[in-house]
């Protein structure tokens, strides 16, 4: 049976919120089977008070914000992010990771400890949200690549491009490159040198600038921007939807929002560019976004990303 690998620490809730996410999975059934790494004992006594049984590598460390990804790598083998890698990379029925870790330490773990598809030199973090009409869209990078060349930024629009087009089926996918005008030479001087790299570049379907606006308006399948700017167009969009949502008591307008915009709707970001599939939740993870992100990896996984 297939395996996703799930990283039980590092998150901002509890353990026990990340197992109810769990005991959700398995209610579901289905083809793959979740792996936990985390604390064994209190895994273990948590499933068994339920006659429930899953696979548990045990892991006391946890990585949090306050660790830096250097000393993970060469001091923390024993951390549940660490073996949760190692476990996915020795294991060929092991398919996918999911994590609540820092950024930064799953991004270097996925670099030294699971590896790179040829030719990258770092994954690019990509965001799937809605625009307004609900049609989902990639977002790359959303916060993990902060300082990038232009032709860092050509890669994310490949690879993007592809992760769009096994995700969602769509053929030759509109790329655009979030900047501060729609017109052509708008934008600081990595985003005027990337255009003209996107405009030349022949694999990819580039339609030029994206205004923030414009980002949630269904103008583009791909946009791609560096870490920095992508994680603000991320957390303004949640900081928009949740002040909008406590407006008045709509509930329609309340749950519309939530379902755009709520983080535990809309499931982790992915690791783009590692051998395997790797999402990273929301920090803030609850039992509802671990449903989410184990839905997004299988979908991922049966479309042969």
């Amino acid at each position: 049976m297939k395996k996703i690998v799930i990283d039980t620490l590092g998150g901002d809730l509890s353990l026990q919120e990340i197992l109810e996410g769990v005991v959700l999975v398995l209610e579901k059934g289905g083809e793959y089977k979740p792996v936990l790494v985390g604390p064994k004992k209190a895994i273990d006594d948590f499933f068994s008070a339920r006659n429930l049984e899953v696979e548990v590598i045990d892991a006391e460390t946890e990585v949090t914000n306050h660790t830096n990804p250097m000393t993970m790598l060469y001091e923390q083998d024993s951390s549940a992010l660490v073996k949760s890698y190692k476990y996915l990379k020795d294991n060929e029925d092991a398919k996918g990771l999911i994590t609540c870790s820092a950024t930064g330490c799953v991004l270097v773990a996925s670099i030294f400890h699971l590896g790179l598809r040829d030719g990258l030199k770092f994954p690019v973090l990509g965001a799937i949200l809605k625009h307004r009409d609900g049609k989902e869209f990639l977002l790359a990078d959303c916060g993990a690549n902060i300082d990038v060349k232009d032709v860092d930024l050509d890669k994310f629009a490949r690879l993007g491009s592809e992760f769009i087009a096994s995700y969602l089926g769509v053929d030759k996918p509109r790329v655009g490159i979030v900047s501060n005008g729609k017109e052509d030479g708008k934008g600081n001087a990595l985003i005027k040198s990337a255009s003209k790299i996107l405009r030349e570049d022949e694999t990819i379907n580039f339609i030029g600038n994206i205004e923030a606006c414009d980002c949630f308006n269904n103008l583009a399948d791909v946009l791609v921007c560096d870490g920095m700017i992508g994680n603000v167009v991320i957390k303004v969009a949640e900081s928009v939807a949740t002040i909008v949502a406590s407006w008045g008591e709509c509930k329609e307008i309340q749950d519309g929002v939530a379902e755009k915009f709520d983080y535990t709707n809309i499931a982790g970001s992915v690791l783009i560019g590692a051998k395997k599939v790797v999402v990273k939740a929301h920090g803030a993870a609850n039992r509802k976004t671990v449903v989410g992100c184990y839905n997004q990896i299988t979908k991922l996984l049966d479309g042969g990303f």
